[in-house]
């Protein structure tokens, strides 16, 4: 046999057991189970995409490894509260480009032709009352329930501990952009209210950031304007008002589009009628309320002149106050905000309550006028939180139980 001849076959045989081992060695990495995702470095020979999923069974317990990587975690104990993706070579990507959820169907796709690794975070929540009572301090007082509710009370540096996360369930994006995600809890209903349609142990919710610099609470100023736009006992409507038409048109519909899980988070919301009374003196501490004075169902309006009242009293150290609160946003032209309860007796029918600058409330004669608004719904009844409530590690909702 010639020399050449020789030297290729033993070549040949060197590069077959050097091609034996790596595979093996690239096997064993495929199959090793990861912990963490800081120290895995996938190697995917097949270029597929793949998941993995871990769940952390109690606060700061640490993050284990299903053993079914497919297996969604059950949405009535666990929450899905981030993700990290990584490619190839172990750098990592913005899982929001890549990842497709489906938060209603409890799935989650990768999209992309690219070899993708990505590891799904989920936390174990709380029953709603549990984690509330977990966290209440002294400012959630549970003894009493005022107008219908059990309610945050006190000062911007006594409530500290209501911060909760709306739109997603990834904190660090709602850390990120608090200007979208974030709202507070003003107060959990007490019973079921059958007049509205609100059961018992339902969160009522307020934007922690206005949802625009101002709106006019209906755009008119005349009663020629009321009559077109809608008159009822010859005052302006809440259902026909400008106000009602922007929070469940644009605000409603910036919830429910919103990409990938719009129809997830609109499904929390619970749809309702709301108290329209009038109301002349805003030291009551009760909405009107009775059934020829309400309002079509809709999902979303604003807080009553009562919730400002019953929160933390008329004066700028109220928890509910914005400029002296919680808000971090000194750029409005009009530092005042519109509530839902209108005034309305004798010539005063075009008057509606607002929050003034000093934290008093007053009415406003012109409803036209431009004032700060904050949106205000209710969640569902058996959402399951995460976290504990303050700014730094705000509630998040961990999942729903499906109503009957």
């Amino acid at each position: 046999m010639k020399k050449k001849n020789i030297f290729l076959i033993i070549i040949t045989l060197l590069l077959g057991i050097v091609i034996v081992y790596e595979s093996n060695s690239l096997i064993k990495t495929l199959n090793k189970k990861p912990n963490i995702l800081e120290d895995i470095k996938v190697i995917d020979l097949k270029k597929d995409q793949s998941i993995a999923i871990m769940v952390q069974d109690t606060e700061g317990d640490g993050w284990h490894e299903q053993e079914d990587r497919s297996k969604w975690p059950s949405p009535t104990t666990h929450g899905f509260v981030g993700a990290k993706c990584t490619d190839s070579e172990g750098a990592e990507i913005d899982y929001t480009e890549i990842l497709q959820f489906n938060l209603s169907n409890y799935t989650a796709e990768i999209n992309t032709k690219n070899s993708v690794y990505c590891t799904l975070y989920f936390a174990k929540g709380r029953p709603l009352l549990q984690a509330l009572t977990e966290t209440k301090g002294t400012t959630l007082d549970m003894s009493n329930a005022v107008d219908g509710m059990y309610r945050y009370k006190g000062t911007a540096t006594e409530v500290t501990n209501n911060y909760i996360c709306f739109g997603t369930t990834d904190k660090a994006e709602c850390l990120k952009a608090p200007e979208t995600y974030m709202y507070r809890i003003m107060g959990i209903t007490s019973t079921k209210d059958d007049t509205i349609n609100i059961p018992a142990n339902s969160l009522k919710i307020i934007k922690a950031t206005p949802s625009s610099e101002s709106q006019a609470w209906h755009s008119l100023s005349r009663q020629e304007d009321c009559e077109t736009y809608g008159e009822e006992n010859g005052k302006c409507k809440w259902d026909a008002s400008y106000m009602k038409g922007y929070l469940n048109g644009t605000f409603y519909n910036s919830i429910k589009d919103a990409k990938p899980n719009g129809a997830y988070w609109d499904s929390l919301i619970l749809s309702h009628k709301w108290y329209i009374k009038d109301r002349v003196s805003y030291e009551a501490t009760e909405e009107p309320k009775d059934s020829q004075n309400i309002s079509t169902a809709s999902k979303i309006g604003l807080m009553y002149a009562a919730d400002y009242k019953n929160s933390g009293g008329q004066n700028t150290n109220n928890w509910l106050f914005i400029k002296n609160g919680w808000s971090t946003n000194s750029t409005f032209n009009n530092p005042y905000e519109w509530t839902m309860s209108r005034y309305g007796p004798g010539s005063s029918s075009y008057m509606a309550w607002e929050i003034f600058a000093n934290g008093d409330l007053f009415y406003q004669e012109i409803l036209s006028n431009p004032r700060m608004v904050r949106p205000v719904f209710y969640l569902q009844s058996e959402v399951n939180l995460i976290g504990e409530g303050n700014k730094e590690n705000p509630f998040i909702i961990s999942g729903v139980m499906p109503q009957s």
